[in-house]
């Protein structure tokens, strides 16, 4: 019996460790993100709002609003849709960007085909984008295409590519 209470003992103690150990960890988790959080303020100056969530940076300022965020992996749903969607690979982060009356997002995709930038190429000048410049190098390559407002800059290389898009509303 005695084996028993101790072993139950035991349990009890680690459970309750466990919890300790747990409390404290995202205390320091936090207290590390508000100290993060502070640095970049005082960085780009007090009037910064600045927000650290796991894979999730938000900074907010009078001039706008920057968002990256690596739990995004899908192409974002405001993108104008005169953009065609770069489907090639899988998104691996998305950053946003929205200052005055202009809206920027940042696409980075890895698993991308060398032929990537090729067919994206054709998928923009099928949606009425002039092809400003292009250039291939080994393995990847790098465009500038604009439709009105609108201006897309691809680069692929080595299996990742990064779609910058911007708008000037």
């Amino acid at each position: 019996m005695k084996c028993s209470n101790l072993s139950h003992l035991k349990s009890v103690m680690l459970l309750i460790l466990s919890f300790a150990l747990l409390a404290i960890f995202y205390s320091c988790k936090r207290a590390a993100e508000k100290t993060s959080e502070k640095a970049i303020e005082k960085s780009i100056g007090d009037d910064a709002e600045v927000d650290i969530e796991e894979d999730k940076l938000t900074i907010k300022t009078d001039e706008g609003t920057f968002t990256t965020d690596a739990t995004i992996h899908s192409w974002p749903k405001e993108i104008p849709a005169d953009i065609p969607e770069f489907i090639e690979g899988k998104v691996v982060s998305v950053t946003t960007h929205e200052i005055d009356e202009a809206n920027n997002w940042v696409v980075i995709f890895e698993d991308v085909p060398k032929e990537a930038l090729e067919k994206y190429k054709e998928d923009l000048k099928d949606h009425d984008f002039k092809i400003n410049y292009t250039t291939m190098a080994g393995s990847g390559g790098h465009l500038t295409a604009e439709k009105g407002k609108l201006a897309v800059v691809v680069m692929v290389a080595e299996g990742t590519a990064t779609v910058t898009i911007g708008t000037n509303n």
